[in-house]
């Protein structure tokens, strides 16, 4: 039997050894490079300024859990959110290092300037190289539908845009970028051409015909805002860090204009202001720029020399998402504090309507859809809606609400087609009832049929015959699936790393999702 003092030493020798190893763990975090760490890690979703941006800000001032919970969350990541499990893919001092970096210091303030936009550019492919044909079998190139795939890590080989024959619902190419990818628009002019912005900023020109990324520039360190003009010369890319947005040569992707952000706020304060949504519009014609925080509208005229902007101000206060009437005149933007839409007419260029919408709007992409002889838009509530949730239809002539439909959670992303019967809107909550989607009779306006996609159920797209409805099933789903826009039965899944928004090649020609084609 050992002794007492036996004992006692092998004790004493398991704690010392775990007090070096502890030791040891500290000394390794103490050299490791914790704001890099961060922006080479946690920057595309939360900011590289450390204050939000798809995901809540990491400052000490709003962080309330201890070291140590936070630690297990970097650990464990967050259920029902985008945040995977860092363990295994961090090691114990590196995420030690993220911990007290994000608790105990204050960020420090980033820039990403014109010059740095101007020495990111890169050419990837010569295009002379090109072919001069699809280089996969598809009917017509309006049948594509893009798919942005985050990856779970949003940094990794595993993030990039995916590529659909909407007719077939066979993926017929994939572009890998490195980050995130947010956002699409396509070439209203040449149709091999599409330009993908991930949520780094980064801006990809890509040739649909063989499936490449062509040229590159880095436009900021986040932002999702990008457009390309009715007329195909210019393509707008807005940032929320630095606050700014460019405007670029569509073919070489050369910087022709950059704007700082900054203007007075609806409560009378000069505010540098993060980069909304961009639009494009054929009735000026226009790129349409939303100022979040400044609550201003500003337009930019593609068709004359130097692109002069016209400002208008007091719109709202935190403008988000935004859409266009079916002729182009309409400026149709979400206003978040104010619970409100609002409509703004560009051949005036003022304010003509404000619709109120619930709680906190969204409007994701736009929608719109024809009832008889009425044209009606459709917006949603991201928020959390004290009086019950609901998606706000209301008629595009006058702008008076027509009806607010009860749904079954916080939307964000409605979608319309002409040969759809159904609006079709996505639960995106933190319950249950996030793998939803739900289906709006465009003759009755209330909601006919709901669907369990499974996973967190977001962006729904039509194909351009209106035949399909593709949804992502993001966070713990990892796939998309593929619904007959009628009968809404599955008809097609395929596996996807956290994929997010949805982008139809047709959508150009119909300028807003719901509408006939219009060119």
């Amino acid at each position: 039997m050992p002794s007492s003092n036996f004992i006692r030493s092998c004790r004493l020798g398991l704690w010392t050894t775990a007090l070096s190893t502890v030791l040891a763990a500290n000394v390794l975090a103490a050299d490791i490079d914790a704001e890099k760490l961060f922006q080479d890690n946690c920057a595309t979703c939360h900011g590289a300024h450390r204050q939000g941006f798809i995901a809540p800000a990491l400052t000490k001032e709003r962080l309330q859990s201890s070291p140590a919970a936070l630690r297990s969350m970097i650990m464990n990541g967050v259920g029902g959110t985008l945040m995977p499990p860092w363990v295994g893919r961090l090691s114990d001092p590196q995420i030690r290092a993220l911990a007290s970096y994000i608790k105990t210091s204050a960020p420090q303030p980033v820039d990403f300037t014109a010059d740095q936009m101007r020495a990111s550019l890169s050419v990837l492919v010569d295009e002379k190289t090109l072919p001069s044909k699809p280089t996969y079998a598809i009917d017509k190139m309006d049948d594509l539908m893009a798919v942005m795939v985050r990856g779970r890590y949003a940094k990794a080989p595993e993030s990039k845009t995916v590529f659909f024959d909407g007719k077939t619902n066979r993926m017929v190419g994939e572009v890998p970028t490195g980050n995130a990818s947010h956002v699409l628009d396509y070439h209203p002019k040449n149709e091999r051409w599409a330009y993908v912005k991930t949520d780094q900023a980064e801006v990809y020109k890509i040739d649909l015909y063989s499936m490449q990324a062509v040229r590159k520039i880095k436009t900021g360190l986040n932002g999702p805002g990008l457009a390309v003009s009715s007329d195909g010369k210019y393509v707008m890319a807005s940032s929320f860090v630095p606050p700014r947005a460019v405007i670029l040569d569509s073919d070489t992707l050369e910087v022709v204009k950059v704007l700082d952000l900054q203007g007075v706020d609806p409560d009378g304060k000069n505010v540098r202001s993060e980069g909304g949504s961009v639009t494009a519009s054929p009735y000026g014609p226009y790129l349409i720029l939303a100022l979040e925080r400044a609550g201003q509208v500003w337009i930019i005229e593609t068709d004359k020399p130097d692109l002069p902007v016209t400002k208008i101000t007091d719109v709202g206060r935190h403008l988000h998402d935004s859409f266009v009437s079916k002729d182009g005149r309409y400026y149709m933007v979400a206003s978040y504090a104010d619970n409100k839409i609002v409509a703004i007419d560009l051949k005036e260029k003022k304010v003509v309507r404000d619709i109120q919408a619930g709680c906190q709007p969204h409007v994701g992409g736009g929608s719109i859809f024809r009832q008889g002889d009425k044209y009606l838009g459709v917006g949603t509530n991201i928020g959390q809606c004290d009086r019950g949730n609901v998606v706000t239809i209301w008629d595009m002539k006058d702008f008076s609400v027509v009806k607010q439909v009860p749904v079954a959670g916080p939307t964000e992303s409605p979608a319309a087609h002409p040969n759809a019967p159904y609006v079709a809107v996505d639960i995106v909550g933190t319950g249950p009832e996030a793998s939803q989607i739900q289906f709006i009779d465009k003759k009755t306006l209330e909601v006919a049929k709901t669907i369990e996609v499974g996973g967190h159920a977001y962006f729904p797209e039509y194909t351009a015959d209106g035949r399909y409805l593709y949804v992502s099933a993001g966070y713990s789903g990892d796939k998309l699936i593929v619904l007959d826009s009628k009968t809404l039965e599955k008809v097609a899944e395929h596996k996807l790393q956290a994929p997010g928004g949805i982008f139809s090649h047709a959508r150009p020609r119909f300028l807003t999702r719901g509408l006939e084609q219009n060119f």
